[in-house]
């Protein structure tokens, strides 16, 4: 049976590979040197990264937030404690920026990235104006390494902006926390995804 670990999403290029150890393989410990270190020590380049024709975005959902807080809720202990350990994943990864938007619990999971990486303070983007902002940041961001931390349904539209429209990338499930896509874009419709779990 074949397991998807990896998806390259770029014009005409998809493709998965099979993994007998998936767990071990599939979960993202660190982003350093340019490269993706996983919990069983292997490691993987990440495509383009010392070519500054390229902006590379590190994109997540926000962590686990509070159930009981109808309105703009935090995050709950297992989403702080996520927040942390993606901090903990980025702190070496000579992030330039981190970009969040303007609700809690997405400022509160940027917060332990921007702090671990020593990046400027968090910057917030508007998801409702993300298309504009997404074609305002590219130009300005050539060779950069930006962390953005958005929402179920944000991220995989970005995504999709990215790769040149189309509906590569569905919804994240309401469960799922603990995706990462890891993008490598020279502008719209040039763009490669790599998608894992931390």
């Amino acid at each position: 049976m074949r397991t998807p670990f990896l998806l390259f999403a770029a014009p005409l290029l998809a493709f998965s590979i099979s993994c007998q150890n998936m767990d071990a393989l599939n979960y993202l410990k660190a982003v350093k040197d340019g490269r993706l270190h996983f919990a069983d020590g292997s490691a993987l380049d990440i495509p383009h990264w010392d070519d500054p024709a390229w902006t590379h975005f590190f994109c997540v959902r926000h962590a686990e937030k509070e159930d009981h807080e109808p309105y703009d809720p935090g995050l709950s202990t297992e989403g702080e404690a996520r927040a942390e350990h993606l901090g903990r994943i980025m702190a070496e990864a000579g992030l330039n920026a981190v970009y969040s938007s303007p609700s809690r619990r997405a400022k509160l999971t940027a917060e332990p990235v921007q702090r671990r990486g020593h990046t400027a303070p968090v910057l917030e983007y508007e998801p409702g104006d993300q298309e504009e902002w997404l074609l305002e940041l590219l130009p300005k961001s050539r060779g950069k390494k930006i962390m953005i931390i958005g929402h179920q349904n944000t991220i995989p539209h970005l995504l999709n902006q990215l790769n040149g429209g189309g509906f590569d990338f569905d919804n994240i499930p309401n469960y799922d926390f603990g995706k990462i896509f890891v993008v490598a874009t020279k502008g719209i419709g040039e763009t490669e995804v790599i998608e894992l779990r931390y």
